[in-house]
């Protein structure tokens, strides 16, 4: 029995089983020619002959349909020029560029082809031009503020596929490109590009799975670039890797002041790195640890960095695990810890060991104005331990208790606690039931005293929203606080064309000393931007026609803010609750 020669695949054949020089001549893709797309691109096997760089590139980038100067059909003849053609070129010319490639051989890249962006890669588009011209490429990429040309010489280097969005906005001060899907390596060129650029502040890559490769490469990015402000890296699967990572960064960088690695895997092992970068660095002020696994270990190490840290004002470990040793710890931080502003602590379980040690650091602490504990498993005991601590509390704003067992005496003695607290001006208490009794004494409270009270109502009617309440806590602070509010809105538009983007508009209202927690502050921007065009007019907010418009479009939750004849700010058709007979 013979056996039959079977001939090989041809994708297995190499590439010295075929005449090159003929294929690119005749630009056949017929016979047993693999097609020249499905080749290395390599010189040895291209010839001595120049090529631009744009042929080098993957088929899937080359603009389909027929060229505008040859009229030639690109993905038949891929658009070569013959070897000797290219010899025929004169040789006076106007220009370097034109002594080495033709304008009629000239192809579009996949990015001027989409956005029609003026910055070509024509200028440096062979290898050996590049060593012809050295002092030409090198001015270019120091005469490259927003790293754009940098970014478009990694992508080629890397194989990968310019975003025509990033291209866009290289050029712009806030960055928010979420859910591209980038990868680890697709991170490199954009980390590239941002440790040349000079002009963005703000960097929003949320939801792009960089992983634990792409946060090293921003990590790294970040121990040069001083202009980046903000950075939010949700949702990423960054790791224990990523952590250790930009741990390293923050004993380095100066500037960065908000960092959100929500949603990243991180576990107790990954407080432990970031403990000493907490502890050294001067800088961060916000730090977003939300929906992570870290457990009663990353609550005590979390606890022991926010004693050291003298920077952080707003912390952000909601959706954790974070309960006994954990809570003790994170509460007893709080006696010592003179910065923090802020402190979401949702979604975890303090319950009554943590509440305690909680009633024992607000009776010391005076400088933290927010504060949620929404879900910790606070129940009746537990309440009455809080309120103890709040009644000899100067300092806090804000307090959520939402979806707590808290029950009527506990209820009871939180609004006590209320009635001889001098600051308080926000309190939730959502999704819980109220009786008559306390019903009357939050009435009485909202009469009284400066204060909006967010209750679940007498069997879970008359219940007010989180909307309403927040916005019209707003609408007070602005009225108490106008000039810090203009202030803060004119620094932020440096270019003044009385427009912020959302996340200007939250760091103005930071700025300005407003504190709420981070669903607050999402929930109150999403209602000012009615019209949901990411962009903020302030003038309106200064001059109340954003308030005025908001009633035209909500008339049954509108409020108006109008201009009395001194010029102070009056707060008029604002909700009452519905009043218990």
């Amino acid at each position: 029995m013979f056996l039959q020669k079977v001939q090989r695949p041809q994708s297995a054949q190499i590439a010295n089983e075929y005449d090159s020089h003929a294929f690119i001549q005749t630009g056949s893709t017929s016979g047993h020619f693999r097609p020249w797309t499905a080749h290395p691109k390599v010189r040895s096997e291209v010839s001595l002959r120049k090529i631009p760089r744009q042929h080098l590139r993957k088929s899937h980038m080359k603009v389909p349909g027929k060229s505008k100067e040859t009229g030639v059909d690109s993905a038949s003849t891929l658009n070569f020029q013959s070897h000797e053609n290219l010899h025929e070129q004169p040789q006076e010319t106007s220009g370097p560029l034109e002594q080495s490639v033709s304008e009629g051989t000239r192809h579009h890249s996949f990015e001027n082809w989409v956005d029609g962006s003026p910055h070509d890669s024509d200028e440096y588009d062979t290898d050996v031009e590049e060593e012809k011209k050295p002092v030409t490429r090198k001015s270019n990429l120091l005469s490259d503020p927003t790293g754009i040309i940098t970014y478009e010489e990694q992508c080629q280097k890397d194989g990968c596929v310019p975003i025509s969005y990033l291209r866009r906005h290289l050029n712009k001060r806030m960055i928010r490109m979420r859910h591209h899907y980038l990868g680890g390596l697709s991170t490199k060129p954009v980390a590239a590009a941002l440790k040349r650029n000079t002009v963005t502040e703000h960097v929003d890559l949320a939801d792009n799975c960089v992983e634990a490769a792409g946060a090293y490469y921003l990590a790294d990015m970040l121990k040069e670039n001083m202009f980046i402000v903000c950075l939010n890296l949700a949702n990423n699967f960054i790791g224990s890797i990523g952590a250790a990572a930009f741990a390293g960064m923050l004993e380095v960088n100066t500037t960065l002041k908000a960092l959100s690695l929500a949603g990243n895997q991180l576990q107790d092992r990954d407080a432990c790195k970031l403990i000493d970068a907490l502890k050294n660095n001067v800088s961060l002020t916000c730090l977003d640890l939300s929906h992570n696994e870290f457990g009663e270990k990353g609550g005590e190490i979390i606890g022991t960095a926010f004693s050291a840290n003298d920077s952080l004002t707003d912390v952000d470990l909601s959706w954790n695990a974070i309960r006994n040793k954990g809570a003790v710890a994170i509460a007893k931080a709080l006696k010592t810890n003179a910065t923090l502003e802020v402190l979401d602590l949702s979604w975890n379980g303090f319950g009554s060991t943590g509440a305690e040690s909680l009633e024992q650091a607000l009776q010391v602490n005076t400088t933290l104005k927010a504060l949620d504990l929404t879900n910790n498993r606070i129940n009746c005991q537990a309440a009455l331990k809080l309120a103890l601590g709040l009644k000899k509390n100067f300092g806090l704003e804000t307090l959520v208790l939402n979806l707590n067992p808290l029950g009527d005496s506990g209820v009871e003695a939180i609004l006590k606690a209320v009635e001889t607290h001098d600051c308080l001006r926000f309190l939730s208490m959502e999704e819980l039931s109220i009786n008559a009794s306390n019903i009357r004494i939050i009435h009485q409270l909202e009469e009284t005293k400066n204060i909006i009270i967010l209750h679940g109502g007498l069997g879970g009617y008359h219940r007010h929203t989180v909307l309403s309440s927040v916005l019209k806590l707003f609408i007070m602070f602005s009225h108490e606080h106008l000039s810090h509010l203009e202030d803060a809105f004119y620094q932020q538009d440096k270019d003044k064309s009385g427009v912020l983007t959302a996340d200007e508009m939250k760091f103005c209202l930071k700025e300005a000393g407003l504190r709420l927690t981070s669903h607050q502050v999402d929930l109150l921007i999403r209602e000012i931007d009615y019209s949901h065009t990411g962009n903020i007019k302030y003038r309106d907010i200064l001059s109340g026609k954003c308030f005025s418009d908001y009633h035209k479009q909500h008339p049954s939750r509108g409020f108006t803010l109008t201009k009395n004849a001194d010029s102070s700010m009056k707060l008029s058709s604002v909700e009452r609750p519905a009043t218990v007979s």
